[in-house]
């Protein structure tokens, strides 16, 4: 009986290679210990609380759907190729990763399950190589259900290992059981990300509320900004949406221009998206546009890291404006947003040059 969808979505893979492990884990070194010892080699078992999986596809989106269930499942049709393996964890919190990308987190209870692996059109994705959009060639399953029936009694001496045998037979966990534990998982994520967030902003206020109450529905942007320049969050606590936003694009662009981007084709769609909550352009053919990351800080290319800092932080602000359309309030998207800007350049002349653009701010 499937109880749970734990994750249904595309990540983008680099190299052929998924991970299914704990977040705050570091990925393995050697991919090939997973597979040591191993029949498959497909989905890599062999390293404690850790799944590594090959797709067919180098380079692009595949599919990816993780099911939690309270037995072994009906085998697709649709699946061409298929493995299983044992899989344990101790994590309460496991992430989907690849190369560059990550999705989750997928709430699979603590425990030791039977994991099976499908693919479809594997074959198809390793003969494409390299597919530059967003609709996937290959797709693929885990399914996870209670292991059960693994050990064994090899030899029997003692009447108290007899009884000890007898009395050790509970049964495996129910449906209702593991749904209650995917539950607790995620109750307890909520719940402990609104207590970081709130001992976020706490601190960040040190202690002390502001005059305006309004202030405080900006949240952390609101809170950040109010510490360096607490004239210009007041002025946008009394400014509308339509200015608010006119704010958000012009710190938009400034961001760019220091990152040297601003004459991208993609630009335009950008700042359009920031504007008008139009539809922006797709992350990846923008980020193919850009040099390669360093791998690690002063390594390489500052500028290509500046470069990918400064699209990353304008991709997040054009999902927090299309949040702010259907609802939220822009401020604390705009206060974000001027503090960015404030600390990627010169923070005086970011000071000035906010004031003069914007004077009806400050009447």
């Amino acid at each position: 009986m499937l109880v749970e969808v734990l994750l249904d979505t595309t990540i983008h893979v680099h190299y052929g290679f998924l991970i299914l492990g704990a977040i705050e884990e570091e990925r393995p070194g050697d991919r090939t210990d997973g597979y040591r010892g191993q029949v498959n080699g497909l989905c890599g078992a062999a390293v404690p609380g850790v799944l590594t999986m090959h797709t067919g596809l180098h380079t692009g989106r595949v599919g990816m759907r993780i099911e939690l269930h309270t037995d072994e499942p009906e085998l697709g049709d649709v699946w061409q190729d298929v493995v299983e393996a044992y899989f344990g964890s101790r994590s309460e919190e496991l992430l989907l990763s690849a190369f560059d990308s990550a999705e989750g987190p997928v709430d699979l209870p603590p425990g030791f399950y039977r994991v099976r692996y499908c693919a479809q059109d594997m074959q198809r994705g390793h003969d494409v190589d390299t597919r530059p959009d967003d609709e996937p060639v290959d797709r693929y399953m885990l399914q996870f259900w209670p292991a059960v029936g693994v050990d064994r009694v090899v030899r029997q001496g003692s009447e108290v290992a007899g009884y000890r045998h007898r009395h050790s037979t509970d049964p495996a966990l129910t449906g209702e059981e593991l749904a209650g534990q995917v539950a607790v998982l995620r109750q307890d994520r909520d719940d402990r990300l609104a207590e970081e967030a709130e001992e976020e902003l706490l601190a960040i206020w040190d202690g002390q509320i502001p005059d305006d109450p309004r202030l405080r529905e900006g949240g952390w942007g609101a809170a950040s900004l109010r510490q360096v320049d607490p004239a210009l969050a007041q002025a946008l606590v009394e400014a509308d949406d339509e200015l608010r936003r006119a704010v958000t694009v012009w710190c938009a662009e400034r961001i760019l221009a220091a990152a040297g981007l601003l004459d991208r084709s993609w630009t335009p769609s950008i700042l359009a998206a920031l504007r008008e909550g139009t539809s922006p352009p797709n992350r990846f053919d923008v980020i193919h546009t850009l040099p390669s990351m360093p791998i690690m800080p002063g390594l390489g290319d500052d500028h290509a890291a500046d470069q990918d800092i400064a699209v990353e932080m304008v991709f997040s602000t054009v999902e927090t404006v299309f949040n702010a359309a259907v609802g939220t309030s822009t401020l604390a998207t705009a206060c974000e947003m001027c503090a960015a800007a404030r600390e990627y350049g010169d923070s005086m002349d970011f000071t000035d040059a906010i004031r003069t653009t914007f004077g009806q701010l400050f009447r």
